[in-house]
């Protein structure tokens, strides 16, 4: 016979009930927290019952279910975790308030019917460490990008010369960073001797020492004609050391998770596929095995574009239906972003291919007038069947 313990799942608590398929409550909905205590004594009670064929049933809420899952998958039940929109599509009635004991009478009743097909959501190991360090890329690199304009910012009040020394990206590599850092105003700088900045500039990347000397004079030069917007007893010229220092650590994270990233996903059977297709280096190769996970997991494309948020929205009037409306944008926002990126290396450098499929159909694309990002969404949709059809048949990219 089997059983469920439909669980819905709240902020730092859930709604509970045990049902069998016949249709008989063994526990009546109620809250518990996530903790020990609650957990076991669920635990104890579960066991009192002797059930051979019971699963614990719950959909995916952000961060909230991990906790749920976690402690029954530690003690060997079988535990199965939906995608929150599956709920939704078959029972549109489902409030997303957690606290509604109707809500797990439904998720019950979803699992017997079993009108849906659902798959264990949480890969654990290899696949969720991988999306939590993808996760935590993300974050920094977009912080990172905020440090950056608020150094700049700051440079441009305190030294705005110290650009014309280190132009474009040069200003954030280590050498620069760690000069603003120590002599963060243009007249600190004039106030020191060139061996001082010198050996500054020295030890932190050890090139040829005439260089630095030229390059210490060189600063030291426009530093003595430049003319701040502050002097340099003002809060701001703290403010840049600090935001140095800051994009110093941040950056040097960013490198760290980065390489450890790599080295966790080339344990996937799917990273050299991947890998090799024209446009897509290591990092994105991590970020998106990150965020698909198991790509053979899917039943078909369909299933995987759907996951993006690529499937096409089906719009409906009267006789009229329209199966080419925009994208549905339901699914993963971070794979779509990634996916993003790609065509518009592919874009980019697809004349270097000749022959690659997604640049030929862009130029298609192109061709039939269309706008550049529909272009592009639709070379998104193109390389995830491709790759789906790598994984699937554990081949690597090849041209025709």
């Amino acid at each position: 016979m089997k059983s469920v313990l439909s669980v819905d799942v709240a902020k730092g608590k859930s709604m509970i009930m045990l049902s069998t398929e016949y249709g008989e409550v063994l526990i009546e909905p109620k809250e518990i927290k996530h903790n020990f205590r609650d957990f076991n004594e669920l635990k104890d009670k579960i066991e009192s019952f002797n059930l051979e064929d019971l699963t614990i049933f719950m959909e995916s809420t952000g961060i909230y279910h991990l906790p749920v899952e976690r402690y029954f998958k530690e003690n060997n039940f079988n535990t199965l975790v939906i995608n929150s929109l599956t709920t939704k599509n078959n029972y549109d009635t489902l409030r997303k308030t957690k606290t509604d004991t109707k809500d797990c009478m439904r998720l019950a009743r979803l699992f017997f019917v079993n009108e849906v097909e659902y798959h264990d959501l949480s890969k654990k190991d290899l696949y969720a460490n991988l999306k939590a360090m993808t996760r935590q890329y993300f974050y920094l690199t977009q912080l990172n990008v905020s440090c950056k304009n608020r150094y700049k910012r700051l440079i441009n009040i305190c030294f705005p010369e110290f650009e014309e020394i280190f132009k474009g990206s040069r200003i954030y590599e280590e050498t620069a960073l760690n000069f603003i850092k120590t002599f963060p105003h243009a007249y600190i700088v004039k106030e020191k001797r060139i061996d001082a900045l010198y050996n500054n500039l020295y030890k932190t990347n050890s090139r040829h020492d005439y260089y630095y000397k030229r390059l210490a004079n060189k600063i030291k030069d426009i530093a003595v004609n430049s003319y701040p917007g502050v002097d340099k007893d003002h809060s701001d010229v703290k403010n840049l050391s600090d935001m140095a220092a800051i994009l110093q650590e941040n950056i040097k994270t960013i490198n760290e998770l980065k390489e450890k990233m790599i080295k966790t996903a080339k344990e996937s059977p799917y990273f050299d596929i991947i890998n090799s297709f024209y446009g897509i280096g290591e990092v994105l190769t991590t970020e998106l095995l990150g965020e698909l996970g198991d790509i053979t997991r899917f039943d078909n494309h369909r299933q995987l574009i759907a996951f993006c948020g690529l499937d096409p929205t089906i719009i409906q009037s009267g006789k009229s239906i329209n199966v080419h409306g925009t994208i549905s944008k339901r699914g993963n926002k971070y794979a779509r972003w990634i996916l993003f990126n790609i065509s518009q290396i592919v874009v980019k450098l697809g004349h270097q291919c000749p022959g690659h499929p997604v640049y030929d159909y862009y130029l298609t694309k192109k061709a039939e007038g269309k706008h550049y990002y529909e272009n592009l969404t639709a070379c998104s949709t193109k390389i995830l069947r491709m790759l789906y059809t790598m994984c699937k048949n554990n081949t690597t990219f090849k041209i025709n």
